[in-house]
């Protein structure tokens, strides 16, 4: 007893550190401190019988997921190896495609011994160490395949349980750079979403901010983010609205209206759908509030918006011809508008800094800007989805300092909005701007000044934005002769992407016929020919092969990577060359299913300004174009009655209900209170009681406390043990097994039992301990060892005995532990015990199994003689 007494639980927890590789009794060879959870199991595999029960279970969770071209996988774990063979298996790879796997130095030493891991390492598959990373990202040309949107990070399943504190913070590190490098490397790219929602702003754009360029030199704004610190300051700026300009984020639309402030210009930027939901508020905004749209803003927004639009950056996304440009003819004057404002940012807010910049305001506060979680774990103000979802509990947790001096957390993509508004905040300053951030509980930005809302220096007059609206003033006429011009232009692409099409499949063609030799005597032909088709297209079609290269530029870039890091021979040319202009030839394609939409769509336009045009046809030109989340406009426009436009109104709440159910699924997932469980882990082993205590509180106000209640109470112990009281953890964790569902919070309730054992060692109560392990290890087979360790030290060999069985029932091949069952048995002097071990050792490695029956024969026979 005394043996157990003395044992330190990190010592006996530490025990299930031990990385052996064993035979599993389904003939996997695994670390069952890894992957026991995952691999230990008497479950019947449904697999094949070529394929393995380790296979079966990474197929289940991985699918083709990790086989896709040209991609760079960067995989923390290899789940005891099985992940490589998993990777392997699936030949012949795809092309242009490398694995990374990284393992803690340890794991990695171990698996990259054994020679069946070790020959499925190569060019392709690689096991590195952490500190081998860097080398290893330059060398398989992370950046480039970010350029091609081609890095794909992944957690084995032993990195998605969070066995051990390594795999917490490599998988946090990994994350965190990742996210960071992707924005930095793939900021000016141009990408199909982009693109696509772009021209389908076309038809809805019309006035940009170039007339507007310094009309408020020298005053002051303040933007409107959409921030927890909003909540703190949106009193104030409701009493003091009328000596305020306002430029707001759509987002937070809805906490606006419900508080009675409406801003005078609205921002959104985003091209996916996901930003219609959660700014589906906006469009009951009164007509002085002005829609500011970034040209690549979801379509949806802009085609519903009832009162008036300025774009951002180009109209077109092409640069039109020189000539049309300089030419002094009105109705050949560019539709790309010259020194229009310049988007810039990962996030509408830093839209929002570039546009009061561009309109003359020289000093730019904010209420909203945290760029990091509120101290309840908050990241959004309240009336938003995400509010009502409750703190974000998943998530690569990077620490920051605020404005007031406190720790606080944020993830990777807010950590790079961060540097960017610290880039933008320099960059305005060399031209007389100054930001400024009153949010207390805001992430310190360098070049942002901290100064509380109320004692910046506003006017004490009401803000006079009369300049704004008087240039804001133009005829139907204008828009009508606007409209034709743009349809033109679209028409001229139109026909210009169809001899893309055509020459990229005549070159395709020639390119087959160069490498196939299909007449030899015509080699020089198909060259010259193919050289031809790239000058035609590069100088006579010169914006449509802009465009066409944009919208493929991934596959595009992908034909430059060297796939194989070899010379390529003449097969691998060709197959490159047919993958650059299919690529051209599919792109030329997808634009052009897009055009007879675009051109239904300005038609449409060109009817609503006829007054003579029913509203009936209208409406139903809308549903024909699947716009019909524009029957608002029209509404408002014509002042129509509710039963006029019923039909096309609840065809766009369907579309909408759909798309806030999305979002609300998407939400809870990482809202969840089971998802706080890896952080927590990751704190409690940082020994990081500030986070521990956020995370708590976070959790305390949360929506759905039935679900959070056991997770905060974990929580609780877990801090309780950090300051050493552990009587008070151990009624948390009481909590903790008397309101979890064992359905599902099994891997919390596997964690607590753990904590338990751990904590009933140190008060001296080994028997309870071991009590807590039993019932850990029916969760997570892993833990017979730690069971049957104490059992070992607290001299109760029966209970070691049950323990060490049940464990290689389903890992038999773990020679060292065979071994120990066997003295035990000859403890109890069971040669019958002894026998049973001895039958295990077919299971075992064959270098072990000599040694290992030699060692038990010794031991029987000296049963036998005693």
């Amino acid at each position: 007893m005394s043996n157990a007494t003395n044992l330190s639980p990190n010592e006996l927890l530490n025990d299930e550190l031990t990385f052996d590789l064993v035979q599993t009794a389904h003939g996997d060879w695994i670390i069952p401190a890894l992957n026991g959870l995952h691999f230990g199991t008497n479950d019947v595999s449904p697999s094949p019988p070529s394929e393995s029960f380790a296979q079966s279970v990474l197929k289940r969770h991985f699918s083709h997921r990790l086989h896709k071209e040209d991609c760079l996988f960067v995989i923390v774990g290899s789940d005891s190896g099985q992940l490589i063979h998993y990777v392997q298996s699936h030949q012949p790879l795809p092309r242009g495609s490398r694995w990374v796997f990284i393992e803690p130095a340890p794991i990695a030493h171990i698996l990259s011994a054994q020679p069946e891991i070790a020959k499925q390492l190569d060019d392709y598959v690689h096991l590195i160490t952490p500190d081998q990373w860097p080398e290893t990202a330059r060398l398989l040309l992370l950046d480039d395949y970010f350029r091609v949107g081609g890095v794909v990070f992944e957690r084995s399943l032993a990195a998605l349980d969070h066995t051990t504190p390594v795999y917490l913070e490599l998988a946090g590190e990994l994350d965190a750079e990742l996210s960071s490098r992707r924005y930095i490397t793939t900021a000016n790219l141009g990408k199909l979403p982009f693109i696509k929602a772009q021209l389908g702003n076309i038809p809805n754009f019309f006035a940009h901010l170039v007339p507007l360029k310094g009309i408020f030199q020298g005053k002051k704004a303040l933007i409107l983010a959409g921030g927890p610190s909003l909540d703190l300051e949106i009193d104030w700026i409701k009493a003091n609205r009328d000596r305020l300009f306002l430029i707001a984020v759509s987002r937070i639309s809805a906490r606006l209206l419900a508080t009675g402030i409406h801003p005078d210009l609205i921002a959104t930027v985003d091209p996916h759908p996901i930003s219609l939901t959660v700014s589906r508020q906006m469009f009951d905004f009164p007509p002085n509030t002005i829609l500011v749209s970034g040209n690549h803003a979801y379509p949806g927004i802009t085609n519903r918006w009832p009162h008036k639009i300025l774009y951002t950056d180009n109209l077109l996304p092409w640069n039109e011809k020189q000539d049309r440009k300089t030419s002094g003819d009105d109705d050949k004057a560019p539709l790309n508008p010259i020194d229009n404002l310049t988007s810039t940012g990962p996030t509408v807010t830093h839209t929002c800094v570039m546009l009061a910049a561009y309109l003359g305001f020289t000093e730019v506060a904010f209420a909203g800007l945290d760029l990091c979680h509120s101290p309840e774990g908050q990241t959004h103000a309240k009336g938003s989805s995400e509010a009502s979802s409750g703190p974000l509990l998943d998530y690569t947790a990077v620490k920051v300092t605020t404005n007031q001096g406190d720790t606080a957390w944020t993830t990777p993509d807010y950590f790079a909005g961060i540097d960017m508004m610290r880039i933008l905040a320099s960059h305005l300053a060399q031209k007389g701007v100054r930001l400024i951030n009153p949010s207390r509980h805001g992430a310190v930005i360098p070049g942002v000044t901290f100064k509380p809302l109320d004692e910046i220096d506003w006017s004490t007059e009401p803000f006079d934005r009369t300049p704004l609206d008087e240039v804001l003033s133009y005829s139907s006429e204008d828009r009508r002769k606007h409209l034709d011009h743009v349809s033109e232009a679209l028409k001229q692409m139109n026909e210009d992407l169809g001899k893309i099409e055509v020459l990229a499949q005549l070159a395709i063609e020639a390119n087959h016929a160069f490498f196939r030799m299909v007449n030899p005597a015509r080699q020089a032909l198909h060259q010259r020919r193919i050289r031809a088709i790239d000058r035609f297209m590069r100088h006579r079609l010169t914006e449509a092969e802009e465009l066409v290269r944009a919208v493929a530029q991934h596959e595009l870039i992908a034909t430059d990577i060297p796939h194989d890091f070899f010379a390529l021979d003449a097969k691998q040319a060709e197959n490159l060359t047919h993958r650059f202009y299919d690529a051209i030839r599919r792109g030329a394609q997808f634009l052009r299913t897009l055009f007879p939409n675009l051109e239904y769509r300005l038609h449409t336009r060109q009817l609503e300004l006829d007054d003579t045009t029913p509203s009936q046809e209208i409406l139903e030109r809308y549903e024909q174009g699947d716009e019909t989340e524009r029957v608002l406009w029209l509404k408002t426009s014509r002042n129509l009655a509710e039963q006029v436009v019923a039909h096309a109104e609840a065809h766009y709440e369907r579309k909408i209900t759909d798309m806030i159910a999305a979002d609300r699924e998407r939400n809870q997932a990482r809202r969840a209170p089971k998802a706080s469980l890896r952080l927590a882990e990751m704190y409690f082993s940082q020994h990081n009681l500030v986070a521990l205590q956020a995370l708590e509180h976070a959790l305390s106000v949360h929506p759905d406390q039935t679900q959070a209640a056991p997770y905060g109470a974990y929580l609780k112990g877990l801090q309780a043990e950090l300051g050493h009281k552990l009587v008070n953890a151990m009624s948390a964790y009481e909590d903790v097994l008397n309101h979890a569902s064992t359905e599902h919070d099994t891997t919390l309730l596997e964690h607590c039992l753990l904590r338990i054992a751990s904590v009933s060692l140190t008060l001296g109560n080994p028997e309870q301990a071991n009590q807590a392990l039993d019932m850990a290890s029916a969760l997570n087979p892993g833990h017979w060892l730690l069971s049957a360790k104490l059992a070992t030290l607290r001299n109760d060999d029966t209970h070691a005995v049950e323990a060490y069985a049940n464990y290689l029932t389903l890992f038999p091949g773990d020679h060292q532990r065979i071994l120990m069952l066997a003295e035990l048995f000859n403890r109890l002097r069971s040669t019958e015990g002894i026998r049973q071990c001895m039958e295990l050792a077919n299971y075992c490695a064959p270098a072990e199994k000599a040694k290992l029956l030699n060692e038990l024969g010794t031991l029987l026979h000296q049963l036998n003689m005693s």
